[in-house]
């Protein structure tokens, strides 16, 4: 075995040796804090030390991604997992990677932990406080947290050696929680320190810095919490890390960071977060690529190394981080020629996956060999999970809450609301599927043993706002599953931390038992992204078959249109250098003919979308003619078609175009439009296939999703994602189609 990794290191440093310009990170990604068994901790505020559990998966998840997306050397790349991310350690490592860049090279920290904060009486901030990252050691008497202050003096370092310096963390530095219904995901907080760092010192913040030469990625607002989430293979994992992994699966190497931020920000309201990512760096710096490589020297292609081979079975060191799918298909190409293809049998873990010849002899692979990935395989994960809280109470037993709801709304001593897009609540009385929960100005406690509307506003203070969420009677809970588990796209989840979306019960403003789906984090403050804080609410009116399956039926339809938006917003398109498409799409105010260079527009402006060459192709290039389709869906899961216009036919939308001196041209108009309700994030995707689309003016003009279905070829079946009779299972097919994803905000002023 060591043998194998030693071959592997050694073909991969002669493949990345011809770069001049060096690559070099450290990944500290902490899952165990706590004590050994019997150890004494001293401290005063700390004396728990929650595990994590997703960090090290994060860890290596990024350690897969930039050597395969982004050519990092292995003997480039420190890491620190667990015990080894002590405080010395860490110290330690970081003036490492200093010593060893040189001017001009890239350098990468990522760290995944927790993360907190410290006294600073010395400090200029108003609360005093200093935010922290806390080592794996921080348990033991004396051992500090690393300040914001003391790493910005290090980062600042590498900016004055001029090594362009990228660093993302998945942590938060506040333990602040929703008002609204509390998740039990993991939180990568621990309390504050118990010392004052005394320090009146203030650096200079290095985003800040004239260089341009430093960029951070945060996991979260300093007041925020950073949450845990599994993946579709229920892997722990940071939920911003596991955006991030999933924003570069679908981003070529040379995205900008305000491209890549975007599909970031997309992708973790889409798993339900409501954290919002920080991005702080220069505006040159954001406009260039992820780790400041110049656009155009990467390829866009996933390179698999092999880590060996086991009889007649070949091991790849590449697995879930790099969107690797069952019937993958990989090359071995010599002269370019194909000299051995293989098929992905089984993907065992992050970084292994499990493959067999299909072409070509065996004996011509060796151990860390990097074989290119050559056609696209569509995950089989579902687009939409549920948790439905119910407490198994029939409907005459959810109606006894509906009353004290209702007596509790007019009561008017609290200000009663049911909408979570319009207002977060000061107080929220809930069930989490357990018991019965009451937050309070985010702090969460046991409700009253006997819910009544006096024992309720005890918790309330005066003209407070107020929500009452109650669970799904068992009635309206059995026709629901009968409708769910005819959707292999969508399915119910046990615990409401895995869940994208959360089936709740209120009441209506006529005062009838109502029920809607919300984000599993809610917050007012994303009412306007691409999926909404919560959907229209549905009234039960009775306790009739009839009623309850109008309901469910209603609400299955939301769950439908959800996972729609979702599987746009997660899709992966096919990564291939040679499926290159010259445009990018982009939208102008048409009164001013200027860009939309802020992603949002008020309801009523007029806009002009347009195809506009992207500044790393030259004119000098030949690129295949492809078919565009550009479309729209709205936050309610509408699907509405751009161009071409309907009964065109696919006669004019081939592109790239030439003019008569054979250059590209640079600039088409393809629509105009007015912006209207919704207000919303709408999300547009261009579609650029080597096929036509002959039924396209059906498949793209969808109101809801119960649509005709697409069907002929795998491509066609994808268009009828989240629909009902849709289908995960069209699998794979050629890397002869390319999306372009582009959000835009609506406001009504």
């Amino acid at each position: 075995m060591k043998r194998v990794y030693l071959l592997l290191l050694s073909s991969l440093l002669f493949c990345f040796s011809s770069f001049s310009q060096e690559k070099k990170a450290l990944l500290i990604a902490i899952n165990k804090y706590s004590p050994p068994e019997g150890a004494e901790v001293k401290g005063k505020s700390r004396t728990f030390f929650p595990d994590l559990e997703g960090c090290v998966n994060d860890g290596r998840s990024l350690y897969s991604l930039i050597i395969s997306r982004f050519q990092f050397a292995p003997k480039n790349i420190d890491t620190l997992f667990n015990e080894a991310a002590s405080r010395v350690n860490m110290e330690k490592s970081m003036n490492q990677l200093l010593q060893k860049c040189d001017k001009g090279d890239i350098a990468f920290i990522y760290y995944a932990g927790h993360g907190s904060q410290v006294v600073n009486s010395l400090s200029p901030e108003p609360d005093k406080k200093d935010e922290s990252i806390v080592p794996a050691d921080a348990w033991k008497e004396g051992v500090k947290d690393f300040r914001d202050k003391e790493l910005a003096v290090i980062f600042n370092k590498f900016i004055d050696k001029g090594v362009k310096l990228t660093v993302i963390t998945d942590c938060c530095h506040s333990g602040s929680l929703s008002r609204g219904p509390v998740d039990n995901s993991k939180s990568r907080y621990i309390a504050d320190a118990d010392y004052d760092a005394k320090d009146p010192s203030t650096p200079a913040p290095p985003e800040t810095r004239p260089e341009g030469t430093f960029l951070l990625l945060a996991a979260a607002q300093d007041n925020e919490s950073a949450k845990e989430q599994a993946d579709e293979n229920r892997l722990p994992h940071g939920a911003f890390t596991l955006a991030l992994v999933k924003a570069l699966e679908q981003q070529s190497v040379n995205a900008s960071i305000a491209n890549l931020f975007n599909s970031i920000r997309a992708i973790l309201k889409s798993n339900g977060k409501r954290q919002e990512p920080v991005l702080a760096g220069s505006s040159s710096r954001r406009q260039g690529t992820l780790f400041g490589i110049e656009k155009g020297t990467l390829p866009d292609k996933s390179l698999v190394p092999i880590r060996g081979i086991e009889a007649d079975k070949i091991i790849l060191q590449g697995g879930f981080a790099l969107g690797l799918q069952v019937e993958n298909e990989l090359v071995k190409f010599r002269n370019g020629d194909t000299l051995a293809k293989l098929v992905i049998e089984e993907v065992n873990s992050i970084n292994r996956s499990t493959a067999r010849m299909i072409k070509g002899n065996i004996q011509d692979l060796k151990a860390g060999e990097l074989l290119e990935v050559t056609n696209w395989v569509s995950s089989d994960a579902p687009l939409l999970k549920i948790y439905i809280p119910s407490n198994g109470a029939d409907y005459p037993g959810i109606m006894k809450l509906s009353s004290i709801n209702n007596e509790l709304r007019s009561s008017g001593k609290v200000k009663w609301i049911n909408n979570l897009e319009k207002q977060d609540p000061y107080t929220t009385l809930y069930f989490n599927g357990k018991s019965y929960k009451i937050n309070v100005d985010g702090k969460e406690q046991n409700a009253p043993a006997n819910i009544s509307a006096s024992s309720v506003l005890s918790f309330c203070k005066p003209d407070s706002s107020f929500y009452f969420e109650m669970p799904v009677p068992t009635e309206l809970l059995s026709s629901l599953k009968q409708r769910i588990k005819q959707n292999k796209s969508i399915i119910i989840v046990d615990d409401p931390s895995e869940a994208h979306y959360i089936v709740f019960g209120t009441t209506d403003n006529n005062g009838n038992l109502a029920y809607g789906l919300r984000r599993a984090q809610t917050s007012a403050r994303d009412s306007l992204e691409s999926m909404p804080v919560q959907t229209k609410l549905f009234s039960l009116s009775g306790n009739s078959l009839s009623e309850n399956e109008a309901v469910s039926s209603q609400l299955y339809e939301y769950a439908m249109r959800l996972s729609k938006i979702r599987g746009w917003l997660n899709l992966t398109p096919p990564l291939d250098n040679t499926a290159k498409f010259p445009y990018r799409l982009q939208m102008r105010n048409k009164e001013t003919n200027t860009e939309l260079t802020t992603p949002a527009y008020k309801l009523g402006d007029k806009i002009s979308f347009h195809l506009v060459a992207d500044g790393e192709f030259t004119g000098a290039e030949r690129f295949p003619k492809r078919y565009i389709y550009v479309f729209m869906i709205d936050k309610e899961g509408n699907m509405l078609l751009g161009y071409p216009d309907a009964g065109e036919g696919n006669m004019n939308n081939q592109f790239p175009k030439y003019d008569h001196n054979r250059e590209l041209v640079t600039d088409i108009t393809l629509f105009e439009g007015e912006v209207s309700e919704p207000a919303g994030t709408d999300n547009y995707f261009l579609l650029a296939s080597d096929e036509p689309i002959t039924n396209y003016d059906i498949v793209f003009n969808q109101e809801g999703v119960r649509g005709n279905p697409a069907t002929g070829n795998p491509l066609g079946n994808l268009l009828n994602l989240g629909n009902e009779g849709g289908t995960r299972g069209f699998s794979k097919s050629a890397s002869n189609w390319n999306l372009i994803r582009l959000a835009v905000k609506s406001n009504r002023n």
